[in-house]
């Protein structure tokens, strides 16, 4: 019985050192010149006046001293993201051009639209892979 007692304190031990080691805490970032705005309204989209939308989306990089950028992810094929690849370094700008085709599909209505800028290091607290989560959203009438 002592055993079983030994062996789930371990465990959970265990558990714990993990977790705390996973753990990872996430600094203001900075987008656009303000902290922690990784969205964009593109408001009202009239789909018969504008058939693309267009925004650029500005990362500084603050909190490494270099940071490797290997593209853009779309999480839609109605969407174009350009970004220049290489290795940006402390105070770099990192700009990201992103497109919307909201004809591509016939969306209607209120709509959001994500990309992720993929990198070699950890950039927000929306990292998957790393990468950075960006969101763009509008009402299409």
């Amino acid at each position: 019985m002592n055993k079983k007692y030994l062996y789930i304190i371990i465990a959970l031990l265990a558990l714990l050192i993990l977790c705390l080691l996973t753990y990872k805490t996430s600094e203001k970032i900075v987008f656009n010149d303000k902290k922690e705005i990784l969205m964009h309204d593109f408001g009202s989209l009239d789909k018969n006046k504008t058939p693309l939308y267009e925004y650029t989306f500005r990362y500084i990089n603050t909190k490494y001293d270099s940071l490797k950028v290997y593209g853009v992810r779309e999480g839609c094929d109605c969407t174009e993201s350009k970004v220049k690849t290489g290795t940006y370094f402390k105070n770099d700008t990192i700009s990201v051009k992103v497109r919307y085709n909201p004809n591509k599909y016939k969306d209607n209505g209120i709509t959001v639209k994500q990309f992720f800028l993929v990198t070699n290091k950890s950039v927000s607290k929306f990292d998957t892979i790393p990468s950075t989560y960006f969101k763009r959203y509008g009402e299409i009438i």
